[in-house]
């Protein structure tokens, strides 16, 4: 029995460990400058997007091309948006979950970015040919 609850205090230690890795990696990526290329294509021009645009930019992030092999999985930070989007509604959470959910905005705000800078640097390769 003893060797079972050690087992599960282990295996939550590592989920919780992942967890937090996760959500920093996920943070580093989002701290990123974005281009002045970005604000120009989706209309950022004088702020940057907020929590409430992470829609807006998950449909730009799909409409815009991959023309390299760089693909990101976003269920996991949809999901993430998501918890944090219902937790918004406690009032004790209520700051934490929009700080949340703006990281996960910016994070997504970063990702199309790289696609556009990709995507351009993809272009002048080709015309270079």
């Amino acid at each position: 029995m003893l060797n079972i609850v050690m087992f599960l205090a282990a295996v939550l230690a590592l989920a919780q460990f992942g967890a937090y890795y996760w959500r920093s990696l996920i943070a580093s990526r989002a701290a990123r400058p974005l281009s002045e290329r970005f604000r120009i294509a989706t209309g950022y021009e004088s702020s940057a997007p907020g929590a409430q645009d992470f829609g807006a930019l998950l449909s730009f992030y799909r409409l815009t091309p991959e023309l390299k092999k760089h693909t990101y999985n976003l269920c996991g930070i949809q999901v993430y948006y998501r918890l944090a989007a219902a937790l918004q509604k406690l009032p004790a959470l209520h700051r934490w979950a929009q700080s949340e959910m703006a990281i996960c905005t910016r994070y997504v705000a970063v990702l199309v970015d790289l696609r556009i800078e990709r995507n351009l640097a993809y272009a002048a390769e080709m015309r270079c040919r």
